[in-house]
């Protein structure tokens, strides 16, 4: 994503005065180094202008402020709705670091589909929730569900809740990586390594420093995705009638079966409903994983 500079009538007069070209080498120091006091998301329009501007030394200060800011700062910039889409990705690109301030950031709606897949795969397990749960840009923008495939830090519990609202509504490449999933096999990528791609992030000005994240496993055909015909074996003489399981309560057994495997049973987990997701809550025998995805669902701790 580019980073190119404000325009002066998103800047205002005020902040012309600061970091505009009638601005002195003295007042554009004390911008980038928020020395200014200045309300709302003043405060990071001004860094944001002198970093993609370029100008040094104050391109480079002004950077290293953004990285240092305190929390409180950030949020009044994040309560601007109209904050800008290059000023949120360069926000992303600093505060990499931050899973609050992400998990907000992830969330305003000025926030570009390239920052949402720059904290997919950057960002800390936090932010990746709180992606995992903007569905309508998950789908949208299938990128994203990819860069979250590849992050280690994403939970498994939001990424097969992400994956499987994905394939429900047949988003191309989704249906190979759900099935991955229920099978035991994250994909994540760990031909680089997870620090360095953050630290690429943090200095990039274009994301060019970011290869595409790799391709998805390939969908089935359709005709995969049904079951297979079983032969029918000679029926006993004296054959119990067959107990019929409603499709929900067998899934509530299986997620309460601790011989299920984890990716199934976390995959599952997401349809349960309040009064089973307490059963699972309470269980004791079941992998803490899993029960700790079901109390983060109902809210406790």
């Amino acid at each position: 994503m580019l980073h190119p500079p404000l325009s002066d009538a998103r800047l205002g007069a005020r902040l012309h005065k600061l970091v505009g070209p009638d601005a002195g080498p003295a007042q554009r120091e004390l911008a980038a180094r928020a020395l200014i006091p200045a309300p709302g998301s003043d405060t990071w329009l001004t860094l944001y202008q002198l970093w993609a501007l370029g100008h040094p030394p104050h391109a480079d200060l002004a950077g290293r402020t953004a990285a240092e800011l305190p929390g409180p700062t950030i949020f009044a910039a994040l309560a601007d709705p109209l904050l800008p889409a290059p000023a949120l990705d360069f926000m992303a690109r600093r505060r990499l670091g931050h899973a609050d301030e992400l998990a907000v950031l992830v969330r305003h709606p000025q926030v570009h589909a390239d920052t949402l897949a720059l904290v997919a795969r950057c960002g800390p397990p936090r932010a990746c929730e709180a992606i995992a749960l903007a569905h309508p840009r998950l789908l949208a923008a299938p990128a994203i569900l990819a860069a979250l495939a590849r992050n280690p830090r994403c939970p498994s519990a939001a990424l097969h809740a992400a994956v499987e609202l994905g394939a429900r509504e047949r988003v191309p490449g989704l249906r190979g990586l759900l099935r991955a999933l229920l099978s035991g096999h994250v994909p994540h990528d760990r031909s680089d390594d997870h620090a360095a791609r953050q630290l690429a992030a943090l200095r990039s000005r274009a994301g060019e420093d970011l290869a595409s994240a790799p391709s998805l496993p390939p969908d089935p055909p359709d005709d995969d995705d049904l079951p297979a015909p079983r032969e029918q074996a000679p029926a006993p003489v004296l054959a119990a009638p067959a107990r019929i399981v409603p499709p929900y309560a067998a899934g509530v057994a299986r997620v309460l079966d601790p011989a299920t495997p984890l990716p199934l049973a976390m995959s599952l987990l997401w349809r349960l409903r309040r009064a089973d997701l307490r059963r699972v809550a309470d269980a004791r025998r079941l992998p803490r994983p899993l029960v700790a995805a079901a109390r983060r669902r109902l809210g406790q701790p």
